[in-house]
């Protein structure tokens, strides 16, 4: 995947926290502004990064990838553990908002991951002892709800995990194609005008 320029991803960040505003209203869940920066954050670094998740030959997700996280957090030093049960936190948030119909019919479920997620921002914000522990806390006992939020994103595309909305729209963003821009409008997502301007010296 080509990498996302400057410009692009802030443009992306303000669609993100337009929309994640509209759903946390809609669903009637509150959130503080740095929670709702967390999570945009989020969706940026994931659109941006091919290596988001650890996938197999055939572009499914690996499904060893929150074992080998959890190892990682067992026998690593506090600095290690803190990276590795954010990321965790991080994977099962997306996965249980974007693809959760990639763990229909697996031995591990969705239930499997909101309870892993969940559980690793729990500890995390254990580890901290400033405002950012009020974040993870928050993250944590909302996690359900916000991997609600995140679905609604998704369905509100009626795109499916093969082609989800973040890879469609990341798309628009590289090529400014009036044909993806009309599609992502056909459902519903309204594409801010990027104008360009010129510096002159």
């Amino acid at each position: 995947m080509h990498s996302v320029k400057p410009a692009q991803v802030e443009v992306a960040r303000d669609f993100f926290r337009v929309e994640l505003r509209g759903l946390l209203e809609k669903q009637q869940l509150s959130a503080p502004t740095e929670t709702v920066e967390y999570l945009v954050d989020l969706l940026v670094r994931f659109m941006d990064a091919e290596s988001f998740f650890v996938k197999n030959q055939e572009g499914k997700l690996e499904n060893n990838i929150l074992a080998d996280l959890y190892a990682a957090y067992l026998q690593g030093g506090m600095e290690k553990k803190k990276i590795s049960l954010q990321r965790l936190g991080d994977i099962c948030l997306i996965v249980t908002g974007f693809f959760s119909d990639s763990l229909k019919r697996k031995v591990v479920d969705i239930d499997y991951y909101q309870g892993m997620g969940g559980t690793a921002y729990w500890t995390l914000s254990q580890f901290h002892l400033t405002q950012v522990s009020g974040l993870f806390k928050e993250l944590s006992v909302k996690f359900k709800s916000f991997s609600s939020v995140l679905s609604e994103l998704s369905e509100k595309s009626g795109i499916q995990s093969n082609s989800d909305l973040l890879r469609l729209y990341e798309r628009w963003l590289l090529t400014g194609n009036e044909r993806l821009r009309g599609l992502l409008s056909e459902h519903g997502i309204a594409t801010p005008i990027v104008v360009e301007t010129k510096v002159k010296h």
